[in-house]
């Protein structure tokens, strides 16, 4: 009654086929880990080799910064066209690389720099695992934290550019970051479980918002440990 009706499995080649194709996850985890690499090779390229362009001309890390967010704002646009969406999601990454080298650069050149980035380094992958982790495999629905998280966000960025003309002390700077780092511990935790729910034509657009989520949270750590050793 319960006995298999096809004993032999490579009798049926669609079956195998499917069996043995990338998942959606798996497809999600594989672009992230290339964003993470190709960030890593930007840091090492711009600081070995081309630190001196941005020393002689420091106007053009705002060339890279603007060049990302043309390539964020349009990537409704070119996620579905291929290979354009693998080339501009591996050159948005490179890129993100590019402009975080000389901050890491100036860190690594200072006294305890290089301990400040380990500690910044690990605590952004034992957190973004953590929260990773929370999101996949809780059973609350996240979705309604998004609203909160967007807004957290923009209030972030508005806060952020005023901080570029009125510049604020170090109290305000651990806040600031403190904030940040549990914003995007936020964004990692909705997008974790999001990943359920996307079509499997949105793998890239998957792996993109993951990365987006570390990068940021990597970012609002390391702010918040330079702001705490200077106390």
């Amino acid at each position: 009654m319960y006995e298999n009706e096809n004993p032999n499995p490579n009798s049926n080649p669609m079956a195998t086929k499917v069996q043995m194709g990338p998942t959606f996850f798996g497809k999600v985890m594989t672009f992230f880990a290339l964003a993470i690499f190709s960030s890593a090779v930007g840091v090492y390229v711009t600081m070995n080799y081309f630190m001196h362009y941005f020393v002689q001309m420091p106007q053009l890390i705002y060339v890279f910064f603007v060049l990302e967010l043309a390539i964020i704002f349009t990537s409704r646009w070119w996620s579905q066209k291929r290979p354009l969406n693998g080339i501009l999601f591996a050159a948005f990454t490179l890129f993100t690389g590019i402009t975080v080298a000389p901050l890491i650069a100036v860190l690594a050149a200072s006294p305890g720099g290089s301990t400040i980035l380990m500690q910044a380094l690990l605590a952004t992958g034992m957190m973004f695992t953590a929260t990773a982790v929370i999101g996949w495999t809780t059973s609350f629905n996240l979705s309604g934290i998004r609203g909160f998280l967007v807004m957290g966000l923009i209030g972030m960025i508005i806060v952020g550019v005023m901080g570029i003309f009125i510049p604020w002390g170090n109290s305000f700077e651990i806040i600031y970051s403190g904030i940040g780092v549990l914003l995007f511990a936020g964004f990692t935790m909705y997008d974790m479980q999001k990943l359920k729910r996307y079509p499997e034509n949105m793998y890239l657009e998957a792996a993109l918002s993951l990365y987006l989520d570390i990068f940021n949270l990597f970012l609002h750590i390391l702010r918040l440990i330079m702001a705490l050793n200077r106390r």
